[in-house]
């Protein structure tokens, strides 16, 4: 219908974010599992709509992370050329658009035509996802990650004029909120903790600014 949505997973660590988003992948028979996540149920449910529908439309996805301030692509092409640790991520950078909003510079879109597509995007950069060992979690998320689905979808209005809804679904699997002290962090974690901290607490006032229309985020 053109809108835009952003559903978020937030909590401590080892709550079950990055399992509630993603969930359990495909099995064998490529079908989605029981225990499969948001994430792939929003994608199914996409794809089932518009083709009930006979809709004539277009569909793109990114997948990208934000760790340490820094915005990585996971859906980037890798260059043989590079050694592994630089192939797993490329930069990217935040730019104005010049209509006030904000938007992320150079993302790869990759063009989707089925559920396998959206499926095989998902694993690809889930295997990219910084991850470490904690106290609390065996397998403890450190970035913030960011699956977003763009739908442009064209109907026919009176007079045959053609008429073009654009809508984003972004799904954000949070980094985890850490009680430094119980998960064990030292040194370089610590530090990298209180900054996914930090961040948080800088969405929780970008949230309830926009909630309340204030002008400015305090």
């Amino acid at each position: 219908n053109g809108f835009n949505c952003t559903v978020f997973a937030y909590g401590q660590t080892g709550t079950g974010k990055t399992y509630t988003m993603e969930g359990g992948m495909r099995n064998k028979a490529g079908e989605l599992p029981a225990e499969a996540g948001i994430i792939p149920r929003a994608d199914r449910q996409i794809f089932d709509t518009l083709e009930g529908q006979n809709a004539d439309y277009s569909m793109k996805v990114t997948f990208w992370e934000l760790y340490n301030e820094e915005i990585t692509d996971f859906l980037a092409s890798e260059e043989p050329s590079k050694s592994s640790e630089e192939r797993q991520k490329k930069l990217v950078s935040l730019m104005e658009d010049g209509k006030g909003c904000v938007v992320v510079r150079d993302l790869e879109e990759e063009a989707v035509y089925s559920k396998n597509d959206i499926y095989n995007l998902l694993e690809r950069g889930a295997t990219r996802r910084r991850t470490t060992d904690t106290l609390l979690n065996k397998r403890n998320s450190r970035s913030h990650s960011v699956f977003s689905i763009t739908i442009h979808v064209k109907e026919m209005t009176v007079g045959d004029e053609e008429l073009i809804k654009c809508g984003k679904l972004n799904l954000v699997d949070l980094a985890r909120s850490e009680n430094i002290s119980r998960s064990g962090a030292r040194e370089a974690r610590a530090r990298e903790a209180g900054e996914i901290n930090k961040s948080l607490l800088t969405l929780g006032r970008v949230i309830t600014a926009l909630v309340e229309h204030f002008i400015h985020i305090a």
